[in-house]
């Protein structure tokens, strides 16, 4: 009976101790035990056929204690891993790749357990339930697929880098890509591409000709076995470049008086297959910016700039046109010399000047000829006329008189080095006292080992001297009869030596008949033939 007794006593104090110690933790516990708020995201939100998805855990710990000891671990088991501890207050946000099995993706949710230790001593462990929707999807498999070039209108020989990209905009991976082009026989691979992800492919080809580009892609699906997608792309076409940009300048008039003002108008127009941009238009007389920025696409209408210019003295004017091509190419064009002549007052010479190259094409450098001609057109003789070059400033020839409404021809040299043009100024003072000058148009000579080979001919030349009308000096008169006085003489001396030798001719006639009637008498008279010894002795 002790012993029994004894027994009781010990296990009612066991239950004593128990509930004390039970309510003494009771009395420390947090009313809420789950102190986490968890969510859960997955991307993508659907599949086709189990895969890999990307999951987003976020975590936030709202309370006064600590989440000690965290874990967290897939439904299956075969994952778990610690995350350590959330303090009170704090949150954590992470990612994890997750396989989508084919369980999970009839099932429709995607499902994880969090854990962490209990809460002010309770030995008890937190779990958290997480799941997540997964959808499965029906396959619909798609594929972005452009091609850019470099240049659309190209020079002979030139590179054009073409760039496909394939992007997969389908819900499905797509397997086995090929991307082929004719134009350049170029081949592209790609063997899986995932679904949002994207691939370059980059082709350099030469062109000789005119080209055009076919890509064709074909891919297959795995989600839809032994069927085959195939993509082709519009057929593009690279044209060789046709630049043909024209400039036109013009004067309103060819002369006018000093003071006046001139207007220029420059006619640019595009004649090719090919776009121009950054067209900047310049004076290559005067220097100065006319334009800047303009564009003139293909088949479009001329563009027309026009400017004004005062007259102060004979000129010459150019412009140059520089614009970039839709081929990358910059292109440059000068427009033809326009020149503008200013007209005297009344009474005063009028001079102009006109220039050639007596050789266009030498065979190499030198002093080369030519010929320039002055002519006044005007009702007063010039005095004091410098002849000079207007690109070196050298003085060529001082002209003492250049008469009125008379054409003056010189031959002067100048030296050449290399390929270049050449013009001629002719300056004078008018009436006004006023310095003038009468420019020729610009003259080019060339350098090539076929050209002409310059000699010295530096002779006197027949227009040497002043410019001189005929009736105004008697000596060209005396020099007129000079001529005429020895023309006759060799006239007559002609005549008479043409009669002597007709006299000579027939006295030479009558030889040779002479001579041939006497070979025909000898011909016919009587030879006496010598007889025998015999019949003489007979005939005594």
């Amino acid at each position: 009976m002790r012993r029994i007794a004894a027994v009781m006593l010990f296990v009612l104090a066991l239950f004593g101790a128990g509930g004390f110690a039970a309510a003494e933790g009771a009395a420390t516990l947090p009313p809420v035990r789950r102190i986490l708020n968890i969510s859960l995201s997955v991307k993508p939100a659907e599949l086709v056929v189990p895969g890999d998805v990307t999951l987003t855990f976020t975590i936030a710990n709202a309370s006064e204690y600590d989440a000690e000891n965290l874990y967290i671990a897939s439904s299956d088991g075969l994952h778990i891993e610690p995350l350590g501890q959330i303090d009170a207050g704090e949150s954590k946000m992470f990612n994890r790749q997750h396989t989508v099995s084919a369980a999970e993706l009839d099932e429709g949710l995607i499902k994880y357990t969090l854990s962490h230790d209990g809460i002010a001593g309770d030995r008890e462990t937190v779990n958290y339930a997480v799941e997540c929707p997964i959808e499965k999807a029906i396959a619909q498999p798609g594929v972005e697929f452009t091609r850019q070039f470099t240049g659309t209108f190209v020079r002979m020989g030139d590179v054009v880098t073409i760039t496909y990209r394939v992007r997969n905009t389908g819900n499905v991976q797509l397997a086995g890509l090929r991307l082929s082009d004719a134009l350049g026989d170029f081949t592209g691979r790609v063997e899986l591409l995932e679904v949002g992800e994207s691939r370059l492919f980059t082709s350099k080809v030469t062109i000789s000709g005119s080209a055009v580009s076919k890509p064709r892609l074909s891919y297959t699906v795995p989600a839809e076995p032994g069927k085959e997608y195939v993509r082709a792309l519009d057929d593009a076409k690279i044209l060789l470049a046709s630049e043909q940009l024209d400039a036109t300048l013009e004067l309103d008039r060819e002369a006018a008086r000093y003071g006046e003002t001139v207007v220029a108008t420059l006619t640019i127009a595009n004649f090719g297959n090919v776009d121009f941009y950054d067209i900047r238009v310049t004076d290559e007389a005067f220097g100065g910016l006319i334009a800047d920025g303009v564009e003139i696409v293909n088949g479009a209408k001329p563009l027309v700039i026009r400017r004004e210019y005062p007259v102060r003295q004979d000129a010459e004017f150019q412009f140059r046109v520089r614009a970039l091509s839709q081929s990358g190419a910059v292109v440059e064009t000068l427009t033809e010399p326009v020149p503008l002549r200013v007209l005297p007052e009344s009474g005063e010479a009028e001079i102009s000047v006109y220039a050639k190259a007596a050789y266009p094409v030498i065979a190499r450098g030198g002093d080369a000829p030519f010929d320039v001609y002055v002519v006044n057109a005007g009702d007063r003789d010039l005095e004091n006329a410098k002849l000079t070059e207007s690109s070196t400033g050298a003085s060529l020839w001082d002209f003492a008189v250049l008469a009125s409404r008379t054409t003056t021809h010189r031959r002067v040299y100048v030296p050449v080095t290399e390929d270049a043009t050449f013009a001629f100024e002719v300056s004078y003072r008018g009436q006004d006292g006023a310095r003038r000058a009468a420019l020729s148009p610009s003259v080019a000579i060339s350098i090539a080992r076929d050209g002409h080979k310059l000699t010295d001919d530096r002779a006197d030349s027949p227009y040497s001297g002043e410019s001189t009308k005929l009736g105004e000096n008697p000596m060209f008169l005396f020099m007129l009869a000079g001529a005429g006085a020895v023309l006759l003489a060799l006239t007559v001396a002609l005549l008479l030596s043409s009669r002597r030798a007709r006299r000579a001719r027939k006295e030479k006639i009558l030889l040779k008949r002479r001579l041939r009637q006497e070979e025909l008498g000898k011909t016919n008279r009587f030879t006496p033939v010598k007889r025998p010894e015999r019949k003489r002795k007979e005939n005594p």
